[in-house]
């Protein structure tokens, strides 16, 4: 890397990050403002709020790199512009293209230091900040925030009510099925835990449907071998943000293993994928908007400008996402397509931006 790439690459990477704090700064002032009117519910006063807010905030910074990304490399390679330094590379011999990846190269630390914090930190600060969230929000504090999940198993139909924080399961209902789908049995479970490798039940209450009438058993605790894997009740009962990509991946195998539309999931998980993409895309389109007319503007008109950018695009890759789900687009398309799109205008207009150069300049 030469002393040119250096040079660019910390204007760049300074003022990007700058632009990186500014926003998530932002983000986090607008969700908080937005729990103000859960406060006083239950226990759920200010501290948690601020709590609840500082630990999504990993989540939310992730969100809002590609659009920091955007505005700080504008600001970065426009200041370098605004001063001549930047025709003084030109006139040296330096290339749209050298510049654009001397910025890429910049964006490639920054990316990377994004996705550890996105993937990294921020499912498990998100899972957190929901738990405190939801019980703070309760009076019961015995009552368990994950929501109830349904799923089969062989000719099993198993509901849970709730998944509670140790891992243990309440208001249990398993239904298993005979020849023509018909109704075999139905038992109520009040309680189920898991313990080394199997199921403690409490409170089992079993009717057993025979041709003559029904069957009712009523036992106080039995061992089961088998209910449900732990880790998917586990999966089942958290948001997909709150889900790393390898869990996110392991619960889209188990809705595809079981029959279920896993769409919004994949797309989720694609849109996931894309994210890194995005910014590097969005990097590639300043340098060019900045060696056109932008370069001569203020820095005010180049903040505008990657706003307004950057919003179009977000509307765009929220367009796209839900056109595919419409329209029965490949999730992985969906996912890629606005990015891919960014790079092929940034990409034309890094191209127009070397022909009027003159065509002189070198690598």
């Amino acid at each position: 890397m030469s002393r040119l790439d250096l040079y660019i690459g910390k204007t760049v990477l300074a003022v990007t990050l700058l632009a990186w704090l500014l926003v998530a700064a932002l983000e986090g002032v607008f969700a908080l403002l937005g729990e103000l009117g859960d406060v006083g519910r239950g226990d759920y006063a200010l501290p948690e709020a601020l709590l609840f807010v500082l630990l999504t905030m990993p989540g939310r910074a992730y969100h809002s790199f590609a659009l920091a990304a955007l505005i700080g490399s504008l600001l970065g390679v426009g200041g370098l512009a605004a001063k001549g330094e930047l025709t003084a590379f030109r006139l040296a011999g330096c290339s749209p293209l050298r510049l654009a990846r001397a910025v890429i190269q910049a964006g490639v630390l920054m990316v990377a230091a994004a996705v550890l914090i996105g993937e990294g930190w921020a499912p498990l600060t998100q899972q957190l900040a929901r738990q405190i969230r939801a019980a703070s929000l309760v009076d019961d504090m015995g009552i368990q925030q994950g929501a109830g999940f349904w799923l089969r198993d062989g000719v099993r139909l198993i509901q849970v009510g709730q998944s509670e924080l140790d891992g243990s399961l309440t208001a249990v209902r398993v239904f298993e099925l005979g020849a023509a789908a018909r109704l075999v049995s139905a038992t109520a479970v009040a309680r189920a835990r898991y313990d080394n490798e199997r199921w403690l039940v409490e409170d089992i209450r079993e009717s057993r449907f025979t041709g003559t009438g029904i069957e009712l058993r009523v036992t106080e605790r039995a061992v089961w071998p088998k209910l449900v894997d732990p880790r998917l009740a586990h999966l089942l009962t958290r948001d997909s943000q709150t889900l790393s990509l390898g869990e996110l991946n392991e619960y889209i195998a188990y809705l595809q293993q079981g029959g279920s539309s896993a769409v919004d999931y994949q797309l989720s998980y694609w849109r996931r994928l894309a994210a890194p993409l995005s910014a590097l895309a969005m990097l590639l389109l300043s340098v060019s908007l900045v060696l056109g007319r932008l370069g001569t503007q203020g820095a005010g008109q180049r903040v505008l400008v990657g706003v307004l950018v950057g919003l179009a695009f977000k509307l765009g890759n929220e367009s796209f996402a839900h056109a595919g789900l419409v329209y029965g687009m490949a999730p992985w398309l969906s996912a890629f397509l606005p990015s891919l799109l960014v790079l092929l205008a940034g990409s034309w207009l890094l191209r127009r931006a070397g022909h009027a150069g003159g065509g002189k300049s070198r690598m």
